[in-house]
């Protein structure tokens, strides 16, 4: 909003288990609150539900989102994109907001492109709140690494895209549908995304530095670009300061191990 003037429709987010499990899940609170939900608590402090924040407390539109899981975050923690989902369905349903919901606007959309494609509407409308995505037949990564390494393998940016989103297209939502293959689905839900998220816990590793960015993080920007026709803006979630965290721009995470690290001598 402060570079824009307007909130973004919709942000996408990337699940590892490495990030969930050493920020505590700081990536599934981001998510949540986009939503305008937020978690209830037993007496031991465990999240045991979940509940939409009322829109004048909100103070801001509901945004929407999508999330792409890692194999190992999905075999993880599947209750908590379970959560993920249920969250999407609640402010989907949500009424009488005072400031605009984009997630019935983006729900609609979907359910508008499946009856396109041919898929009923009773069908299209139950898949419409399908926010969680991730590798198919159980797959653990993205399927582009080995194209993008190796340049005699593809020739338009499209075919990796495409690569990715048929190897990334399974929904991981719920049991009734956990791991079904929809590619259809992921198409019409990566509509007017206008950002991507990284997390970033580890000093290990950069944004040049390790290829599951690229895999992930580069996927999904280059399957929305294909979608929208537009590249999306790219942050980390920057959790390496657990008493500094902050939002860091793709741009400048390249800037920052650019000068430390490929053209540092001293390094």
């Amino acid at each position: 909003q402060k570079q824009h003037g307007e909130y973004p429709q919709k942000v996408s987010y990337t699940f590892w288990s490495s990030e969930f499990i050493e920020s505590e899940g700081a990536t599934i609170a981001q998510v949540l609150y986009m939503l305008g939900v937020e978690p209830v608590r037993d007496a031991f402090g465990r999240v045991s539900d979940i509940q939409l924040i009322p829109s004048d407390v909100l103070g801001r539109p509901r945004i929407d989102v999508v999330v792409q899981t890692s194999g190992q975050f999905r075999d993880l923690a599947a209750s908590r994109l379970s959560l993920i989902t249920r969250a999407v369905e609640m402010a989907a349903s949500a009424k009488n907001d005072k400031f605009e919901n984009y997630v019935v606007a983006s729900t609609t959309e979907v359910e508008r492109q499946l009856v396109e494609q041919g898929i009923s509407p009773k069908d299209a409308r139950e898949m419409s709140t399908q926010r969680v995505f991730g590798g198919i037949n159980g797959m653990y990564g993205t399927g582009i690494q080995e194209m993008v390494t190796s340049g005699d393998k593809w020739e338009q940016e499209k075919e990796i895209a495409d690569t990715y989103m048929n190897n990334m297209s399974a929904v991981y939502g719920n049991n009734k549908e956990w791991g079904e293959d929809k590619g259809g689905l992921l198409r019409a839900v990566l509509h007017n995304t206008d950002v991507v998220v990284q997390p970033r816990q580890s000093n290990t590793w950069g944004a040049l530095s390790l290829d599951h960015v690229f895999e992930f993080m580069g996927g999904l920007n280059l399957a929305v670009r294909n979608v929208t026709g537009k590249d999306p803006e790219a942050y980390f979630a920057d959790y390496r300061n657990r008493n500094n965290v902050k939002m860091q721009d793709l741009k400048e995470a390249i800037g920052v191990e650019s000068r430390s690290t490929v053209f540092n001598p001293a390094y």
